[in-house]
């Protein structure tokens, strides 16, 4: 007998969602349905697809073998459904969430590039903090988003981008130190996102390595805002060197060497499991390719 496409179907989302339960849910079945679908697919291929560990499942080394085999089939099911070719599967609207960093820094090439790519895609755009973006994945109200070390659920799939590089900002008319310590920018305004943001923690952490707290601080939204503000001397700010050249080349802004240095931030896209196909590989592609011409990531 020959594996059905329901059973590859069933396969592939208890994979990707991590249990036969998660994937009865989403599918809208019965979970003895969806085991049954496993234990015939197993039968008409001969090997076992999942092995218990502990309270979890993962899956063996066919099933492992098999899985992109499985997101293949998925991908030409959703695409025959739809109507869809792999020549132009972007359409609809887009629902995208980004942070400043990423939108100062690459979301102009990326929308260029797929909207000469894909002319029938609309972009509902999301900036915000990585920590509230992650909060709108696990609400399913974005399809995908960029963002720095995302707290998600099983349904979300992340994939690793590189890292991102920060420094300490200020205006040369502070005279600070060459190499500052967080006991010399203690008593300085920072300048930072509100929490919940990663940002903010960043800020926390560093001056946590002397155990000290920064005397003042003053939030904001915008990374470009605060950048503007510090180097007006308006207080000293931690951002992504990404964003920062124009400024340090005219010498409004200068970039401080710190001791200890600043841990680099890992970056990554996200996007809902059920959004998967061309539609995302593409976005995911091009978002590689505008990034890799930046100089956001390493």
């Amino acid at each position: 007998m020959k594996p059905s496409l329901s059973q590859i179907e069933a396969f592939y989302w208890i994979a990707q969602l991590g249990g036969f339960h998660n994937a009865a849910a989403f599918l809208n079945l019965t979970q003895p349905t969806v085991s049954l679908r496993i234990r015939s697919l197993e039968a008409a291929l001969g090997a076992r697809l999942f092995e218990r560990a502990g309270r979890q499942i993962r899956l063996t080394s066919e099933g492992v073998a098999l899985l992109p085999r499985a997101e293949r089939m998925m991908n030409l099911a959703e695409e025959f459904t739809s109507g869809r070719t792999t020549l132009d599967p972007l359409r609809g609207q887009l629902r995208l969430g980004a942070p400043d960093s990423f939108g100062l820094a690459c979301l102009p090439d990326l929308l260029r590039t797929l909207r000469e790519q894909y002319p029938e895609l609309s972009v509902a755009l999301t900036i915000d903090n990585s920590t509230v973006l992650s909060q709108r994945l696990n609400e399913r109200t974005l399809d995908i988003a960029f963002l720095a070390d995302p707290q998600v659920e099983a349904h979300i799939r992340t994939e690793s981008l590189g890292t991102m590089q920060h420094a300490w900002v200020a205006s040369p008319q502070l005279r600070l130190p060459r190499i500052v310590t967080p006991a010399d920018l203690a008593e300085h305004d920072v300048l930072t996102n509100p929490m919940p943001s990663n940002l903010m923690r960043m800020v926390q952490s560093w001056f946590a390595t002397n155990g000290l707290h920064p005397a003042r601080v003053s939030t904001c939204n915008s990374l470009s805002v605060i950048l503007r503000l510090a180097a007006a001397g308006a207080g000293i700010a931690l951002l992504p060197t990404a964003i920062l050249p124009t400024e340090s080349k005219s010498g409004s802004l200068r970039v401080l060497r710190t001791q200890p240095e600043v841990p680099r931030q890992r970056f990554f896209a996200a996007y809902l499991i059920e959004k998967a196909g061309p539609g995302v590989r593409a976005v995911l592609a091009t978002a590689r390719q505008v990034i890799a011409q930046s100089s956001l990531l390493a």
